[in-house]
């Protein structure tokens, strides 16, 4: 037999009797002299009886037929089999903490144990005085033990306990145990966190290929034989690759998958025999490492109706909601309550009577407690280290007739009357925010499938006839241009084509330049490597000093009171008569609870072992863990006082030194990556370029800040109304951009700078000046007005000559200004926007026009202002690129990884093909892809991989996608094929001109005449794959075409063209 764990075993017996002498009088352990933990024989049908749980918890195996007796004054007795006894002889001797002494009792068979019995009866009673002694034991299993065989240990002690000459009172403890088991330890975590991945793998790489290739195929299967291949994956990890050893792992119960309406999301269920439906699928699965569970749940989606998607949506949104009240503190109802409160905010009361009786429960080595649920009645407080299973549900939804109607006449969903929801994940409990377990996806595009969606295959069809027709049609004429007219029809297809072509080859340039872009990077990150080596200096932490001696701590220091020093930000405490000073930024907060007869202070300090925060100095967050390994630290202290003017005096100075600390801190933070700038030089001997009447943005202090900008030797100067003075150096200048007033209310020109400067308070990056032609909130006169009316016609010429006249002395301005810097040998040039590149999308929080210039891609006319300069970036990916979708997002990655990539939302569909010209053109790659991708995620795992830019994983042989080809829709394998098939027909050709050139002796008109046969050939081939008609045909067509819409007096352009159809990628 293995070891026992001899420090954990009394770890968790101190903590199991520390909690029993804290609570013992109250309803968890139900004021019990002693507790008997009595584990019968192992029971193949309940694997989670609490006594079983406890031995895990305890030895971390089972020892059946033993008992162990815990009295309150810490001595433990365990009564066992000699094999058992062997296994904790090595806890003999090492007692400590409040286990005084360990007592073990070898099983005697001579006289049934009673010995024994007598010996541990007079343990278990103690200074009992004859009166009756309450002994707590595991009630349910008290009354399963009743049928036990003669002979057993734990059959002979119950069957003492209940004699009436034993004066034995028996107190159920339940309880008790549940709550101690509940906070679980880091060891505990860790392997709660393996068996949630565990459960997370089997979903994700088991039960989901196998249900989509189910799905794609149309295969029949059952839920029984799904439910037993989950089964089996969870038994045997190494069919998903994963290499956990089959005896550590187990199935905590029947995986449970549904559909066709039959729903019941009791854990109890039963996945039936019936075949899978593809509607609404549910599947369920627990997987148990080492005895720690945990349990996953996933609801499917095929060719699901809108009343389905956003039921969904509503339960996604129901199960943040209780996710945010998993708090310590907060009682275990508060999510069941959350959940009633969620549905009543979005008009939804009448789905609280779809709710389950409990949204989950908590889980360890028990699967489910049942004392510790999340159901509307268990007050039970959240505590730091507490694991659930939070499983929202929605049962018994009615799938209205019109909903069914808006699906695919072939869908299964349309036969689905009623159906239900659920969502179960693993829930961490934590001091910060409640941290999920179990990762997989459960948005409403990781879950849903749409399989029936070709009602317009047809039409698709035709026009893939259509566009290859105008493919050949175009081949044809440039290798033969006829000279003659060709229709309006046969026009547009040819152009059409041309677009697809178009496609195409800038597909494949994006493929050749992307293979550049990774060896470029690779260069980069080796050159910046390199660089960077020598020149990381770690800051050390810097030590506190508030006073150099005793000497200089102020003289007014009363014995017992507490002192705020505010000159030397610190704050002077009281221990036993004698003060001692503490620096403010040890100090995490200060409490002034409310008070009673006396008043109270309570001081926190920052400590190792515990989370410091976010708002923690940074040298304060140093310290701690520079001292943490040896050092003893502070947690908190309290004062009491009967004055409560001193302590309430005392609590707002010390939280106004510690704003102050903070704002200064925040302060020198934002100063602390200024780089130093020149000193501006004026010019005094020659006329200065200058605007006058300019606003600035961003503005001083909150207010619109109005002055003049001028042009001097080494840099601008913009000189408020307020005399607020703010220089811009012409070396600091990264981009200039003068955008004229086109469409826009303002003319302006813009800097964006290399390094931020300071404007007030905050860092500035980006510094602009404009006027406004118009005034931007001039009021609209509700009357109506004639266009010829002279006052309006009067104004709106006025308006043209204000533009033209701004946009010629801002134009004016930047040439100036352009000259000044190349005189005194700096190099500054102004960039314009290429307004019709530009195009609408939503940067930050609202829809805007964005235009590209030579160097950024930038809008100005909104703050924030949007300016990514293109220099900096590595990657552009589009999301949400679908046939259905009439919008689409754009994500701009950085070259350094460290920062969040830019994004642009809500980009029209038809600015798509224009905006991937343009990165061709400036050799920017990109890729794109159906849906939204997690970034943080991406780029936390891209800055941690060293071979990212490489092809090959770090064994140097295994092929992998390099840098961002992962993130493309089509592979680069497709590209090569099509270009392989491509190249092969060319080579046909070639190969016959070439056999034509060698065979000089024939006569032209035979060469001739191979060369017809080949296009033929070619033709041919061309026709197979059409099955269209041929030129002659097509002309003639065209024709009659032509002269029946002459006959009949109609316009060439009132026929429609094709309907052009984006292919699905």
């Amino acid at each position: 037999m293995a070891e026992l764990n001899v420090d954990r075993f009394y770890e968790r017996l101190n903590k199991i009797h520390a909690h029993f002498l804290k609570n013992r009088e109250g309803g968890m352990w139900n004021g019990a002299n002693c507790i008997s933990i009595n584990r019968a024989s192992t029971d193949d049908e309940n694997p989670y009886t609490k006594s079983e749980v406890m031995h895990h918890y305890l030895f971390g195996y089972d020892l059946p037929d033993t008992i162990i007796i815990l009295t309150k004054e810490g001595k433990c007795v365990v009564l066992a089999a000699k094999k058992k006894i062997e296994f904790l002889e090595s806890a003999q001797g090492k007692e400590n903490g409040s286990i005084v002494e360990l007592e073990l009792l070898l099983r005697d068979k001579s006289d049934d144990n009673a010995s024994n019995f007598e010996e541990m009866l007079k343990i278990a009673k103690g200074k009992s005085n004859g009166e009756n002694v309450k002994v707590g034991i595991i009630m349910k299993e008290h009354k399963s033990n009743a049928s036990l065989k003669e002979g057993s240990i734990v059959g002979g002690w119950e069957k003492k306990l209940g004699e009436s000459a034993s004066k034995v009172d028996l107190v159920d403890i339940t309880a008790g145990i549940s709550m101690v088991m509940s906070s679980k330890d880091e060891s505990e975590l860790d392997l709660m966190k393996k068996s949630s991945v565990l459960s997370n793998k089997v979903l994700k790489h088991g039960f989901i290929p196998r249900i989509e290739s189910v799905i794609d195929e149309g295969l029949k299967a059952t839920h029984e034989k799904l439910a037993q291949e989950v089964d089996e994956t969870i038994e045997d990890p190494s069919k998903i690759s994963l290499k956990v050893p089959k005896e550590t792992v187990q199935s905590c119960y029947f995986p449970i998958v549904q559909s066709g309406g039959k729903y019941d999301f009791k854990v109890s269920a039963q996945s039936n025999s019936d075949n899978v439906k593809y509607d609404v699928i549910t599947v369920s699965l627990g997987a148990r490492y080492q005895y720690y569970c945990s349990n996953i749940a996933r609801t499917l989606l095929v060719d699901p109706p809108k009343q389905v998607s956003a039921m969904y949506e509503l339960l996604l949104g129901m199960f943040e909601a209780c996710l945010k009240v998993m708090v310590p503190g907060n009682p275990l109802k508060s999510v069941y309550g959350a959940a009633v409160k969620y549905l009543k905010a979005e008009g939804k009361e009448d789905l609280v009577s779809s709710l389950p009786k409990n949204l989950g429960f908590s889980m360890g080595l028990d699967f489910r407690d049942p004392l510790l649920q999340l159901n509307s009645k268990c007050t039970v407080p959240f505590r730091q280290g507490m694991v659930f299973n939070l499983a929202v549900s929605l049962s018994g939804l009615k799938l209205s007739e019109a909903a069914r109607s808006t699906v695919n006449s072939k869908s299964a969903i349309k036969d689905l009357s009623e159906y239900g929801l659920l969502i179960a994940d693993m829930v961490q409990v934590t001091n910060d925010a409640p941290e999920v377990l179990t990762k997989y996806g459960k948005t409403l595009t990781d879950i849903s499938y749409t399989i029936n969606d070709d009602d317009d295959a047809d039409e698709s069809d035709d026009d893939d006839v259509d566009a290859q027709l105008a493919k050949k049609i175009a081949k044809e004429e440039e290798l033969q241009p006829s000279g003659g007219r060709r229709s309006g029809r046969l026009a547009a297809n040819s152009s059409s084509a041309q677009e697809t072509e178009g496609a195409a080859e800038r597909e494949r340039k994006q493929i050749e330049l992307m293979a550049r872009k990774n060896e470029e990077r690779l260069r980069e990150l080796a050159r910046a490597s390199k660089k960077k080596s020598g020149d990381e200096k770690t800051k050390k932490a810097e030590e506190l000093e508030a006073y150099k001696r005793t000497k200089d701590l102020p003289d007014n220091i009363l014995p017992n009171q507490v002192k705020v020093d505010m000159a030397n930000q610190c704050v002077i405490l009281p221990i036993c008569g004698n003060p001692v000073p503490f620096h403010i930024s040890t100090i995490k907060n200060v409490v002034l609870p409310d008070p009673d007869s006396a008043s109270y202070l309570r001081i926190n300090f920052y400590t190792a072992g515990m989370a410091v925060g976010k708002d923690a100095p940074e040298n304060t967050v140093k310290l701690v863990q520079k001292y943490a390994p040896y050092a003893t630290f502070i947690r908190e202290m309290t004062f009491r006082s009967l004055d409560s003017h001193s302590l309430t005096t005392a609590f707002r100075q010390i939280s106004e030194l510690r704003k102050r600390a903070r704002t200064k801190e925040l302060q020198d933070q934002e100063e602390a990556n200024l780089v130093k700038q020149d000193k501006l030089v004026r010019t005094k001997n020659e006329r200065v370029p200058r605007l006058s009447d300019l606003t600035m943005r961003p503005v001083f202090a909150g207010r619109k800040t109005q002055g003049n900008l001028e042009a001097h030797t080494n840099g601008l100067r913009f000189i408020s109304t307020r005399g607020e003075i703010v220089d811009v150096m012409y070396t600091n200048v990264k981009h200039a951009i003068f955008q004229p007033c086109e469409n826009e209310i303002m003319v302006l020109v813009h800097f964006h700078l290399k390094n931020p400067i300071m404007i007030g308070k905050k860092k500035q990056q980006d510094i602009q000046f404009f006027t406004e032609v118009v005034d931007a909130s001039q009021a609209v006169d509700a009357g109506k007005r004639s266009m010829y009316d002279p006052d309006e016609m009067d104004d709106e010429q006025r308006e043209r000559q204000l533009r033209k006249r701004l946009n010629e002395a801002f134009r004016d301005f930047c040439r100036k200004v352009e000259s000044v810097a190349r005189k005194n040998g700096y190099s500054l040039e102004f960039d314009i926007p290429y307004r019709d590149l530009g195009f609408n999308g939503n940067p930050h929080k609202e829809m805007v026009f964005i235009q590209p210039t030579l160097n950024c891609l930038c809008n100005l006319t909104e703050t924030p202002f949007f300016v990514v300069d293109l220099s900096n970036l590595d990657h552009v990916h589009f999301e949400r690129v679908t046939f259905m979708s009439k919008a689409f997002d754009m994500v701009l990655i950085n070259k350094d990884f460290t920062k969040q990539p830019w994004r642009v939302d809500m980009i029209p569909n038809d600015d798509k093909d224009s905006i991937q010209e343009w990165l061709t053109d400036m050799e920017i790659s990109y890729t794109e892809g159906p849906m939204n991708l997690n970034w943080k995620q991406i780029m936390a795992t891209v800055e941690g991989d060293d071979r990212f830019y490489m092809d090959t994983e770090e064994d140097e042989v295994t092929p992998k996608e390099a840098g961002w080809e992962f993130l493309r829709m089509f592979g680069k394998d497709d590209q090569e094929s099509a270009e392989s098939e491509e190249d092969d027909s060319g080579y046909s050709e070639n190969s016959g001109d070439e056999e034509s050139e060698e065979e000089e002796e024939e006569e032209e008109e035979e060469a001739f005449d191979s060369e017809e046969d080949s296009e033929s050939d070619y033709d041919a081939d061309e026709d197979l794959e059409e099955q269209g008609m041929d030129w002659d045909e097509m002309e003639r067509e065209a024709a009659a075409d032509d002269r029946r819409r002459k006959r009949d007096g109609g316009d060439e352009e009132e026929r429609p063209s094709p309907k052009r159809k984006n292919r699905r990628r």
